[in-house]
């Protein structure tokens, strides 16, 4: 294969800038679906090839299998805020599956900055008693699975709020036992019908600004956004940054 084919030229020179016009991200599926609306042959294997060697050289960035971004670096999250409740979850529990992640994490990409916050652990269910009763001796302001009726009447936040929550991790998005910033759009988006943390406008917001900072792994959100039966909510959440309209 010539190492700069007139399709690799093409690739480069005006099918990757016009899918990333203004948007940070672009998928095959809609690389192919570009080239094929211009009647221009491609082959999966030569796509491929040619994306990985875009990959390499720092043309386009990995976002996933099958999606690319042009954000060099990835989403990061500061840790200072939830890291004491992760040490002391770690050192009374040290075998047990958790993740943890605050709203203080999401508040540089808030159009209104939060003044208080929650942290939520998510815990397998056997664990949940235990962690709640565990962060009730230390001080901490926690509710043991919330839901929404039972939110309306108890819960407010304040300066310790933890909400522990029962929840599969595998598959899920973290990084050790801090979710990853796709977790946390997904948790988030979740929360919103049972806390009211914000409205659906201010997530919406929150998502765009947060996605064009720093690149998201496109594919383990999705993947994680079906689990929790949100996958045509974030679907719909990338048409803002992308070409395509995605809905399913």
């Amino acid at each position: 294969m010539k190492k700069n084919s007139p399709l690799k030229i093409l690739l480069r020179a005006e099918a990757i800038p016009a899918l990333t016009a203004g948007r940070p991200y672009f998928s095959m599926a809609e690389l192919r679906a570009w080239l094929t609306r211009r009647r221009i042959p491609w082959t999966a294997a030569t796509l491929n090839s040619y994306l990985h060697a875009f990959t390499n050289d720092g043309t386009v960035y990995d976002a996933g299998r099958g999606w690319y971004s042009t954000l060099a670096q990835p989403l990061a999250l500061g840790r200072a805020h939830v890291a004491p409740v992760v040490e002391l979850i770690e050192k009374e529990f040290p075998l047990l599956s958790f993740a943890v992640w605050s709203t203080q994490q999401i508040n540089p990409w808030m159009h209104h900055l939060l003044g208080k916050f929650v942290t939520f652990v998510y815990v397998e269910r056997e664990g949940v008693g235990a962690v709640w009763e565990l962060l009730k001796e230390k001080g901490y302001d926690a509710h043991r699975n919330p839901t929404k009726k039972e939110a309306a009447k108890t819960f407010s936040v304040r300066d310790n709020t933890v909400v522990v929550r029962a929840g599969s991790l595998s598959q899920a998005p973290v990084d050790g036992h801090y979710a990853a910033p796709e977790k946390i759009l997904v948790d988030l988006a979740a929360e919103l019908a049972v806390l009211q943390l914000m409205d659906a406008s201010e997530f919406t917001a929150l998502f765009s600004s947060a996605a064009t900072s720093g690149r998201l792994e496109i594919t383990g959100m999705l993947r994680y956004a079906h689990r929790r039966e949100l996958k045509p909510r974030f679907l719909r959440l990338l048409n803002q940054l992308t070409s395509e309209n995605y809905e399913s």
